[in-house]
């Protein structure tokens, strides 16, 4: 198919695939845990949409050759990553500075291993995705949480918490960006005064950015790789393509990591530990994604914006005591049901019992997740249809 063809083809993101009985994490996992039947999902942070046909016809071309050797990571592999954080985030990335690593909360847990001791902090502000939390607890270290700031509907980094909780065994601060659960893109100003305060304090600065391609109209996309030199000497960035095109499966991401001392350090880590191969359908994804996918990657961004003018319509209709926050990046919805009062265990027996819909709860992200509910919103519109209709006809039973 020629690329004016493809350019021009309507990609029907509204088709209801069927992901039950494929080991699904979404669905099957989600089945075993709450064991009812018909269950809708809207919890787990992949999509419900086909992949892009050149990423899928690239697998099928692997899969006719019928072998699956081990594989090494391309020329091309190495090129795409650069040209597309050239291309859609104005950062310039030399070969030598992308590290591959298969997922990002490996990422995260080797670089805790490698730049802290023991018992040593490491900063997280919270809300905080699970897998980062971890990364430090499972190491051993302590974690030092500090919680953003929530100001018209909008989170803020809480800079004088920051200074208040800082100490000499401070070692790194791990930051989401975009932020998930809370769906926050911080500014380039907010950016560069965290590498500030990293460098005053000589902390080490991981940043997620795998939810990084997926912004909200009208939103900018800031790479910290695009900050000062003084933040770039200290910075580790991790990234992927598994959100931006729906490939969380096939296990790839990176970390582009500009200091040599650093990137160094990180690589005898991966070495001691043997990670060093992809897995042959990790290859083909960067190879055929981030050059040959424009159109999928564009009309999946109007699609998910479509949705999220669609929840907020249904919501501000049917469950006024809902408050969406605004959503800036990722195709999460972080929602506060305060004005319900009712506790989280409340609300979790009627979203399972009464309306047979699963969501995340905000607990899931840690204390200072209570109060709210994390909906994924990257799934057909019929899909979401359903279940907020079935929360719809059960409203009334809330309370």
């Amino acid at each position: 198919m020629g690329p004016e063809r493809t350019k021009n083809m309507k990609i029907n993101f509204d088709e209801w695939n069927e992901r039950r009985n494929t080991n699904c994490g979404k669905w099957d996992t989600m089945d075993k845990k709450y064991q009812k039947e018909g269950m809708l999902h809207l919890g787990v942070a992949d999509m419900d949409f086909r992949s892009p046909k050149q990423i899928i016809d690239a697998f099928q071309d692997i899969l006719d050759k019928g072998i699956f050797g081990y594989t090494d990571l391309s020329d091309r592999f190495y090129e795409n990553i650069r040209e597309w954080m050239r291309q859609k985030h104005q950062a310039e990335v030399s070969r030598e500075e992308i590290v591959f690593c298969p997922r990002i909360n490996v990422s995260s847990s080797i670089c805790v291993e490698t730049f802290t001791e023991e018992m040593d902090e490491v900063i997280i502000n919270t809300p905080a995705y699970g897998p980062l939390y971890q990364a430090v607890v499972k190491n051993h270290r302590k974690v030092v949480e500090s919680p953003l700031i929530l100001e018209n509907g909008s989170y803020k980094i809480d800079f004088a918490h920051l200074e208040s909780v800082v100490t000499d065994k401070t070692k790194m601060f791990i930051l989401c960006s975009p932020h998930n659960p809370v769906g926050r893109v911080w500014t380039r100003e907010e950016l560069e005064e965290v590498g500030a305060f990293c460098k005053k304090h000589d902390l080490l600065l991981f940043v997620d950015e795998i939810h990084g391609d997926i912004v909200a109209e009208g939103v900018t996309f800031t790479t910290a790789l695009t900050l000062s030199e003084t933040v770039r000497e200290r910075l580790i960035v991790a990234t992927s393509l598994t959100k931006t095109f729906n490939v969380p499966g096939v296990i790839v991401s990176y970390m582009i990591v500009p200091d040599e001392e650093i990137r160094s350090r990180i690589a005898q880590t991966i070495d001691r530990i043997g990670m060093h191969n992809p897995t042959i359908f990790a290859v083909a994804a960067v190879e055929h994604g981030y050059m040959e996918c424009e159109e999928w990657y564009r009309q999946m961004l109007a699609y998910v914006n479509e949705n999220e003018t669609f929840t907020r319509e249904f919501f501000a209709e049917h469950f006024p005591e809902f408050e969406i926050l605004e959503r800036q990046g990722t195709y999460l919805l972080w929602i506060s049901y305060e004005k319900l009062g009712i506790t989280e265990e409340e609300l979790e027996k009627w979203f399972l019992e009464k309306a047979n819909v699963s969501v995340y709860m905000g607990s899931v992200f840690g204390n200072e997740g209570r109060g709210f509910i994390r909906l994924n919103i990257a799934s057909p519109r019929a899909m979401l249809k359903e279940a907020y209709e079935r929360m719809a006809a059960v409203y009334s039973e809330i309370k």
